[in-house]
């Protein structure tokens, strides 16, 4: 049987609504739902502390983020702090893993292979650390894997610098960890990234990797949104 997963492109969208709606999808597959979904989205600027978290890594003044207008939310991924804005490209993938593979390990593995393999895709030589989760270019941290789980259904996911302002990232100690540098693609390569190609592929190595045959792409997020939370994501 050919295995086959729905992809919602979500443009730029805010954090907590997408949040919202990943959860909405999330209540549908506990209720029964078989489809799977990867939603791919940018989101203006925001820092996400996960779980594990602590705001003692947020190394700038309050005010001055305030002023930025760069929010400050607390999550229920995996990880310590981390920044979205536009130019970096985020995947949540919503899948079963009991139709997949239960072992969370491998799980976090297997996005951080999407990560590499896309980046390959550029010519852009891409490892992991032994230490910590995400990928790693030139020695710095350029992709970022925070997870959530419910019933063995995943929320949350992947995310990869492209055109990003990296100066968002000195405001903070990135996932927690001493001395650390962020990069992204365009520094890499010294030219910006165009993003839909880029999202283009990282849904084809996604479902390479995780073995999907059939990608069925949704042309309108809203109404896609609304079906798979027609029950109101009790």
């Amino acid at each position: 049987m050919i295995k086959k997963i729905n992809v919602i492109d979500l443009g730029i969208s805010p954090y907590s609504e997408t949040y919202c709606r990943q959860k909405a999808i999330l209540a549908e597959k506990k209720s029964g739902m078989d489809c799977d979904y990867l939603v791919i989205v940018e989101h203006p600027g925001v820092f996400t502390i996960g779980r594990k978290g602590s705001e003692n890594n947020i190394l700038a003044d309050r005010s001055f983020m305030k002023n930025e207008g760069l929010e400050i939310l607390h999550t229920d991924r995996g990880g310590d702090i981390t920044f979205h804005g536009i130019g970096q490209v985020v995947a949540y993938p919503i899948l079963d893993l009991r139709n997949h593979t239960k072992d969370i390990r491998l799980f976090i593995r297997q996005l951080e292979r999407v990560i590499t393999m896309t980046l390959e895709g550029y010519g852009i030589g891409a490892d992991k650390n032994k230490d910590y989760t995400g990928v790693w270019a030139e020695g710095s941290k350029i992709g970022f894997i925070g997870i959530g789980l419910s019933n063995w259904i995943t929320y949350h996911g992947l995310s990869l610098n492209a055109n990003v302002d990296l100066r968002y990232f000195s405001m903070i100690r990135p996932c927690g960890i001493e001395d650390v540098t962020v990069t992204s693609m365009k520094k890499i390569l010294n030219r910006p990234v165009e993003i839909n190609s880029l999202k283009q592929l990282i849904i084809e190595k996604f479902c390479e990797v995780f073995n999907f045959g059939e990608c069925c792409n949704s042309k309108n997020a809203a109404v896609a949104f609304a079906a798979a939370s027609s029950s109101g994501g009790k």
